[in-house]
């Protein structure tokens, strides 16, 4: 059992020793650590001991020190139950001795039994701190094992895309005050053979990478002394927060000696290899969405640079870039030499496909500006998938397609491997093309009045219909509009209130059988839209017939 200590401070021995025989009367849980004579002793004994005492008994008038002088200055540095006991009956004291934290006042001489109770009640008082005391302790542990968890929650949130990091309020209070530098890695362009994976194979990969970064991430904290936190973003995108306290630290070379540890490390154990760009410091952690766009900027130097590197401002910030002639010459080349091949693969020319794509690349490569040549690359790849529409190939038109294979021009690690994915992406659609036209494919707006007329009865929605014919649902309206004079909307209304006409022809019919027939579960609405349509309700045309 934890024992009380106590301390009795009385510049009279004689008093000093009978109060601690009276204190060690109470029980075996009391223990009198320490007698001393004035206030000054005491006050040393307590920084001695850094105030392991829990009850303080002490004379009011002493030499060199009081007791009231003891308890203020004590309770400046810490906690403990004062009692004070004098031979004044002094009010003035007594207020004075509240004010300053006594829990107690007893008057001199002592009697014993009131002194028992006393104490008696101070145990259960002192006893009860103490619980509370380790219960607010086992909170602030508690709370410190989860502060790192708690802050690299907060540093994924920042870094998502959209975030308004202004709604989060004073979060940077959560971290240590210092400078930062704030690292990206990407996967570069997988190989080959990653086609083949499932998705528990990626989901795999994906935990075995995040666990690489984060162990290099703390093997570096240990050896530094910096603090580092690892998240992972996208599935192929993770990052890594560097800080540091010390202002002489050379935080930006100790920041490239972990990104080369990342590198390596991945490298050597994982079937991929990642490129990693490091941002300018922050000394402000407010300034981390700044630090996210800059190094997902310095990533796009991969298409020039190639991957498996680690990419820094300082070198890459006075790149021997093209002239402004060269500059404008491309830039104007180009698009006209897009629209080239555009139409060579809306044709099906494979040969001159080919042939115009090695140019297109002949020419890119003379630019050093990785935003160029991301802007030509998407433009191309726009370019080759609207082909697909040109030439009545329904697969290279797929919804969505477009948005997949662009968010990919940012994992290609070079302008060779850009320029296979897009040849590879190329020979698909003309191969979709030639299909469709051995097998005599109809035209998208055909085929989607064809699925129409077989699915009055079920969800028509748009984006149902424009995955049927593999076309974006934002174009396919546009396109229908075009083709038809009409909307997809309108179009589809009719066709159901026509279906409905020839089913109302049948007596038999029950009204809500018809109204679900032609995908309308409310008879209500159907009927007010069938009038709207035919000018007369339901009824009064099954009348009429």
């Amino acid at each position: 059992m934890q024992k009380i200590k106590t301390v009795i401070v009385d510049d009279e021995a004689r008093i000093r020793r009978g109060i601690e025989r009276l204190v060690q009367s109470c029980g075996e849980e009391w223990e009198v650590v320490a007698t001393l004579s004035d206030g000054k002793e005491a006050l040393d004994y307590l920084h001695g001991s850094q105030g392991a005492v829990d009850l303080l008994i002490t004379d009011v008038r002493m030499p060199v020190m009081d007791g009231l002088a003891l308890i203020k200055e004590a309770k400046r540095h810490y906690s403990f139950y004062p009692m004070l006991v004098s031979g004044y009956d002094d009010f003035d004291y007594l207020q004075t001795a509240i004010r300053e934290g006594a829990v107690d006042y007893i008057l001199k001489p002592v009697d014993r039994d009131q002194f028992r109770e006393r104490l008696a009640d101070l145990r259960g008082r002192i006893l009860d701190g103490r619980s509370e005391s380790w219960k607010r302790g086992e909170t602030e542990r508690q709370a410190e094992k989860l502060r790192p968890a708690r802050q690299t929650q907060t540093l994924s949130y920042i870094t998502s895309a959209g975030i308004d990091i202004e709604r989060l309020g004073y979060w940077v209070e959560d971290f240590p005050r210092g400078r930062y530098l704030l690292l990206y890695a990407s996967l570069d362009t997988l190989p080959v053979k990653s086609r083949g994976y499932t998705t528990k194979d990626w989901e795999a990969y994906t935990f075995a990478l995040e666990n690489i970064i984060a162990e290099v991430a703390t093997n570096y904290e240990r050896q530094t002394g910096f603090q580092g936190w690892s998240w992972r973003g996208g599935n192929t995108d993770f990052w890594v927060l560097v800080g540091c306290d010390d202002p002489e630290a050379d935080l930006e070379r100790e920041a490239e000696a972990l990104s080369e540890q990342v590198r390596v490390s991945i490298h050597t154990y994982m079937p991929f290899t990642v490129s990693v760009s490091i941002a300018s410091p922050i000394e402000d952690l407010y300034l981390l969405p700044e630090a996210r766009r800059e190094a997902l900027s310095l990533m796009r130097h991969r298409l020039v640079e190639g991957g498996n590197r680690v990419f820094r401002l300082a070198e890459l910030a006075s790149p021997a870039g093209e002239s402004g002639d060269a500059a404008s010459r491309l830039e104007a080349e180009l698009p006209s030499l897009a629209l080239r091949l555009r139409q060579a693969v809306a044709n099906a020319n494979v040969e001159e496909a080919d042939a115009l794509l090695r140019q297109y690349f002949a020419e890119l490569a003379k630019s050093s500006s990785p935003a160029f040549i991301r802007s030509a690359s998407q433009n191309l790849l726009i370019q080759i998938h609207s082909a697909a529409l040109d030439g009545g190939g329904a697969e290279g038109a797929e919804a969505d397609a477009v948005e997949r294979e662009i968010r990919s021009l940012d994992q290609v690690a070079g302008l060779p491997e850009l320029r296979a994915m897009l040849a590879r992406r190329m020979t698909a659609i003309m191969d979709a093309i030639q299909a469709a036209r051995r097998d005599g494919n109809r035209k998208p707006i055909e085929q989607a009045k064809e699925w129409i007329a077989g699915n009055l009865g079920g969800d028509l929605s748009i984006k149902r219909i424009a995955d049927h014919v593999y076309l974006n649902p934002t174009y396919f309206c546009e396109y229908f509009k075009l083709q038809t004079g009409e909307t997809v909307l309108d179009y589809v209304t009719r066709q159901r209130m026509e279906k409905a006409k020839e089913l109302l022809a049948d007596p038999a019919a029950k009204l809500q059988e018809v109204s679900a027939s032609v995908g309308y579960q409310d008879a209500k609405y159907f009927s007010k839209l069938f009038k709207a349509w035919a000018g007369m309700s339901p009824s009064k045309y099954r009348e009429r017939g």
